[in-house]
């Protein structure tokens, strides 16, 4: 039995020594075409490859709300160089000089060791045509998109702008970038053996881009030509360092337009150098408002109880108020004022003794149910939420400043959104860029329909307080706005800015806020000029007239008419 039992083993130690050397002679095998191959077979295999590059993605397009095109994707051409290609000759990256410069042939020179290098992009095909016909073997043409902007500098700020392979990183193109963009495209490039010197290209999982792809915004191109055009003349020939504009729809909070300045074209990268430019002073920018608060504290006090409409106050050249001194921006005895007096002829001191009438609580409450000190929400990339300080922190001759507008910190969109629920008998609407979205697939992502915050004033005291501002335009420091098209209403503003804690004398933020017609309110506009100096800074003597011109040509153009 033990014999069988020793011959047995015996028989299964050299059965796993066969299957050792079996293995052992497999793996010398692969080790020998791995590390030594066939060289008939190294020589077919050297005129082959394949490479993946990303394709430059392509995006559905934006639209204004009456369906004209303002960012797009088109088809262009790109130059790219394949140095490993059969009698490439490197000299012929020479005659790229006029192309692209000596700078850049001699960083492309330096290193050619991959087997994909872009030349130029973007180009017409023709042009595209000449390079490769021009410089020879080892260059070629891709069909690429991409992205354009029939407007220029027109709504850059909104629409924002992509990179070059079309990812979107400013503006609309960013926020709702996920929305716009086609799934990616890997593109393979090849040369096969049979080839000596042809490359061609092939898309692997290539998505397909449904036609209705898109963004549709509130924005209307008739009215931001028109604010575009007056606010950037007004900022250059006043040398405004930044100036802002928007104006809602003052029934649902549709966005019409927007401008900020100073601006860029998404068109043009060279204009990005300009990085105070690249930034959108309507939801960017924080600003003491001035006067154009007053009429707000004004809601906030009757909706709260603290004052009539009646009402009427001492108001002499200066007011001390605990630790400060208010005064208006011609100090002298104004007498008795009632309200309507007060913001028709903008009286700080006025405002002071209604500020002081509020609690600190009361009041910081009432600007929080407003949007003060709050995002909007409009989807744009870097919206500030303003500066508010907390009720706790309202000391001495604080509630009064606040009254008349300093203090505290909004941004433009902030500031027109809360001053358009007394345009808007007293309902605080939700500002809104885009309409509705679809995908790449078809599909409708997204809808919007006018959403109302809350009711912050009752409808008798926003009426009211509309009467009021109507006679600002016709009695008091608005006349300038006046349109002979059309009724308008509004309010003037002028505000020192402050610089580390302190203001700075004869520097200033202008401002005019209004709306019409004024008995039918259709339009609500803030115009801003922001840190501006010299003997013309008034909110009256320079926003007014802009928010003028942009009322006349929108009359112009849509005819609203007078009522």
């Amino acid at each position: 039995m033990s014999d069988w039992k020793t011959k047995t083993d015996s028989y299964r130690k050299v059965q796993w020594y066969l299957v050792f050397a079996a293995m052992g002679v497999y793996l010398a095998f692969l080790i020998q075409v791995h590390l030594y191959p066939d060289p008939r077979a190294a020589s077919q295999l050297s005129k082959q490859y394949h490479q993946s590059e990303r394709m430059a993605m392509d995006r559905g397009t934006v639209y204004d709300c009456n369906g004209e095109p303002l960012a797009l994707s088109v088809t262009t051409y790109s130059v790219f160089l394949d140095p490993g290609v059969e009698n490439f000759d490197p000299k012929s990256l020479e005659k790229l000089t006029p192309y692209i410069g000596k700078k850049k042939v001699a960083s492309l020179a330096k290193n050619l060791d991959r087997r994909f290098y872009w030349v130029k992009r973007y180009l017409e095909r023709g042009e595209a045509e000449e390079i490769v016909k021009t410089c020879g073997k080892g260059f070629y043409i891709r069909e690429e998109r991409k992205r354009i902007y029939p407007k220029g500098s027109q709504m850059s700020h909104i629409l924002g702008y992509c990179d070059q392979d079309g990812w979107g990183l400013a503006g609309i193109e960013l926020t709702w970038n996920g929305t716009l963009v086609v799934p990616e495209k890997m593109h393979i490039t090849y040369r096969g053996a049979s080839s000596s010197a042809e490359v061609g290209v092939e898309s692997a999982d290539a998505a397909q881009k449904s036609e209705e792809q898109g963004l549709f915004l509130t924005i209307d191109s008739d009215i931001q030509y028109a604010l575009e055009r007056f606010l950037n003349a007004q900022a250059t020939e006043f040398k405004a360092p930044w100036a802002a504009a928007v104006c809602l729809e003052s029934k649902t909070g549709a966005v019409k337009a927007m401008a900020s300045y100073p601006v860029f074209d998404s068109n043009n990268r060279a204009t990005f150098a300009n990085l105070k430019a690249l930034s959108n002073n309507a939801v960017n920018r924080v600003y003491e408002p001035g006067s154009t608060f007053k009429p707000i504290m004004v809601a906030m006090a009757l909706e709260e109880g603290r004052l009539r409409q009646g009402d009427a106050f001492r108001c002499p050249a200066y007011l001390k108020v605990a630790d400060g001194m208010i005064r208006d921006s011609h100090p002298r005895d104004n007498g008795i004022m009632n309200v309507s007096q007060i913001l028709i002829k903008s009286s700080n001191v006025g405002m002071a003794h209604i500020g002081m009438r509020m609690p600190p609580f009361s009041t910081y409450a009432e600007m929080r149910s407003w949007g003060i000190g709050k995002r909007t929400g409009i989807r744009l990339n870097g919206e500030e939420p303003g500066l508010l300080a907390t009720a706790d922190k309202w000391y001495g001759v604080t509630p009064a400043n606040v009254a008349i507008g300093q203090g505290f910190a909004v941004t433009p969109l902030q500031l027109v959104t809360a001053f358009n629920a007394i345009v808007n008998d007293g309902v605080l609407m939700r500002p809104y860029l885009v309409k509705s979205a679809v995908n790449s697939e078809g599909l409708r992502v997204f809808h919007s329909e006018p959403m109302e915050v809350d009711r912050v004033v009752s409808q008798k005291n926003a009426r009211w307080i509309r009467s009021v501002l109507r006679k600002v335009v016709t009695e008091g420091t608005g006349k300038p706005a006046e349109s002979s098209a059309v009724h308008v209403a509004g309010k003037t503003g002028t505000a020192q800015v402050a610089r580390k804690g302190k203001y700075v004398k004869g520097l200033y933020n202008s401002s005019f806020i209004g709306f019409w017609p004024a008995n039918d309110p259709k339009y609500t506009m803030l115009i801003v000029f922001g840190d501006v100096t010299g003997k013309v800074y008034y909110g009256g003597a320079l926003a007014a007239p802009v928010f003028k011109k942009v009322v006349d040509e929108v009359e112009r153009l849509k005819g609203i008419g007078v009522k």
